[in-house]
């Protein structure tokens, strides 16, 4: 499918965080911090990015559970990196999954309904 060209740059961006994520799994048991950190200085404006986009869809959207996944996922992400375990083996995995299960969700059920009300191209 497509991505509204509006998605596209958050797709692209998603795919960074994918192979982020596939690093740290493959090797949990190493310190990550450097790869995380770097990637991090972008995923916050990514993150401030999507909440302000999205922010006047949710109403005409109508899926509380959408919502609260998404809002909830930064979250619990923000808090992660605020207090990191760098060195815990299940901290990276921790980490890592569910930053990579956030892109999938995005990808795959959050951007689907959220192209619905954005603006034809034409």
């Amino acid at each position: 499918m497509k991505r509204h060209p509006i998605l596209v740059p958050l797709s692209h961006e998603h795919h960074h965080t994918l192979a982020l994520c596939a690093r740290i799994l493959r090797h949990p048991e190493l310190n990550h911090s450097a790869d995380i950190n770097e990637h991090y200085v972008g995923l916050m404006p990514h993150f401030e990015h999507e909440e302000t986009m999205f922010a006047p869809l949710w109403h005409d959207l109508n899926r509380d559970d959408l919502r609260a996944r998404f809002e909830n996922e930064h979250a619990v992400l923000r808090a992660m990196h605020a207090a990191p375990e760098y060195d815990n083996p299940l901290w990276n995995v921790e980490f890592a999954t569910l930053l990579r299960d956030h892109a999938r969700f995005e990808e795959r059920e959050l951007f689907p309904a959220i192209e619905k009300l954005l603006p034809p191209v034409g």
